[in-house]
């Protein structure tokens, strides 16, 4: 008999160094009340719950009465960890809770839920079981804290307050957070007896109303639609009229076009203007006389002289210039003589103080003067090269003449398109600009003031 003794005492002294190697974490029971993705475990200074595939999770903690006493709020991730503490920091006494968790997706979307009953004994031991049914203040049962399927719930993102239920209004079966059934033609919503704002099927293809007057039977002059119809899909309308041949004024249509005077713009901004004028701005004193105005063809006229004031007309460059018909290839830089030969066109500098000198090929103009309009293209599109007639522009210049120094007086040189230093007795009529830089290497490129004498 003493043979069998001694083996149950082995087994009590391993079955004591297994629950010491544990440590403090004690398993649980836990019955099918939900969802089976959550598990809970006790720890000697806390109790974990942890859910499976949430992006965050809540937990919150009942007394039998449905009095809330601990709430963890929505936090990142799919742990909670509560210390059995309530709200305000106190040790909860040993007993039965009720525990309520659910998670949402990234999305934002409630993908879990879960209710039980928890409770606290002695040892710091936990167990769990179904969430239980009990008498609320008016006699009547209730499940603790809510059902699973009706649940109350927080947010689906951090720090919002979210009721997540389902108001069906003309329908006892609601789909969506909000459900409203209409019949026929009639408005699902509309605010006030007159019509200030209507959520309807379909009257003229506009789904989405809002009336400055109402009328079923006379005229009905609304302000806002919001069109779903064939009529014009996605289109936010400013319209008025009678009654069953609305006018659209000003349309906004899905991609951000706006048209004003028509329904189908097909531009950023679209303007259908009277049978005049596309736009126009009028003297407030004489309200049919417009000052500023651009015409159906495309005219823009201004009745009166232009000002800036002291914000002036502001360039990036420096320069005046016109476009010229050349007839041979030049490039910016060059210095360019009337084409004796070509009248009406221009050529290369070809001697030295030429007196044909009319001025340098621009790089980047401020102001181009006798562009061509193409009108098979609808738009300016002149690739003529551009003569600088005044300002200050890049010019290609040599020492063939000694050395280039600021202010000096440049001319035609002997090497086609490239000005030299002028001497002041000879450079009458020939001068096509002032040095503004130096130069001391053979050639290169300065900064000229342009000014012919």
């Amino acid at each position: 008999m003493r043979k069998p003794l001694r083996i149950h005492k082995t087994w009590l002294v391993a079955l004591a160094i297994t629950i010491v190697a544990l440590g403090t974490v004690i398993s649980v029971l836990v019955f099918a009340t939900g969802d089976s993705r959550l598990t809970i475990a006790a720890y000697s200074d806390v109790i974990r719950f942890e859910a499976e595939g949430v992006a965050t999770l809540q937990v919150r903690i009942f007394d039998l009465s449905g009095k809330e006493v601990w709430n963890s709020s929505v936090v990142s991730g799919g742990i909670v960890d509560w210390d059995r503490n309530n709200d305000f920091g106190e040790r909860l006494a040993y007993g039965a809770y009720i525990y309520s968790a659910q998670g949402w997706n990234a999305e934002g979307d409630l993908i879990f839920q879960k209710n039980g009953k928890l409770a606290l004994m002695p040892g710091d031991k936990v167990q769990l079981q179904a969430a239980p049914v009990v008498s609320s203040s008016s006699g009547q049962m209730n499940t603790l804290p809510i059902s699973d399927a009706s649940l109350t719930l927080q947010p689906k993102a951090l720090g919002e307050t979210y009721i997540c239920s389902q108001l069906g209004v003309g329908t006892a079966s609601p789909t969506n957070p909000i459900s409203v059934l209409y019949t026929g033609d009639q408005e699902g919503i509309r605010l006030s007896n007159s019509g200030l704002f209507v959520l309807g099927p379909n009257r003229a293809d506009l789904n989405v109303k809002m009336y400055s007057t109402f009328s079923d039977s006379a005229a009905w002059d609304y302000l806002i639609g919001l069109s779903g119809g064939s009529g014009g899909h996605g289109q936010l309308r400013f319209v008025t009229g009678p009654s069953g041949s609305p006018q659209p004024r000003m349309v906004v249509d899905k991609i951000g076009r706006v048209g004003i005077g028509t329904i189908a713009p097909n531009a950023t901004l679209e303007v259908h203007g009277s049978a005049t004028n596309l736009l126009a701005l009028y003297d407030p004193v004489a309200p049919t006389d417009p000052k500023f105005r651009v015409e159906k063809t495309g005219t823009v006229r201004a009745d009166g002289a232009y000002y800036s004031g002291t914000g002036g007309f502001h360039t990036g460059s420096a320069d005046v210039a016109e476009r010229i018909n050349t007839s041979e290839w030049v490039e910016p830089g060059n210095v360019v003589e009337i084409d004796p030969e070509h009248p009406g066109f221009f050529r290369k500098s070809s001697s030295p103080y030429s007196t044909k000198v009319a001025g340098i090929i621009s790089t980047s103009p401020g102001v181009v003067l006798g562009n061509s309009f193409d009108a098979s293209a609808d738009k300016w599109e002149d690739n003529r090269p551009v003569l600088a007639v005044t300002g200050r522009v890049p010019c290609k210049v040599s020492t063939e003449n000694g050395r280039i120094q600021i202010g000096d007086l440049l001319v035609a040189s002997s090497t086609p398109g490239i000005a030299m230093k002028g001497e002041p007795d000879a450079s009458v009529g020939a001068v096509v600009g002032k040095a503004m830089e130096p130069l001391e290497d053979e050639t290169g490129t300065i900064v000229v003031q342009v000014m012919l004498r």
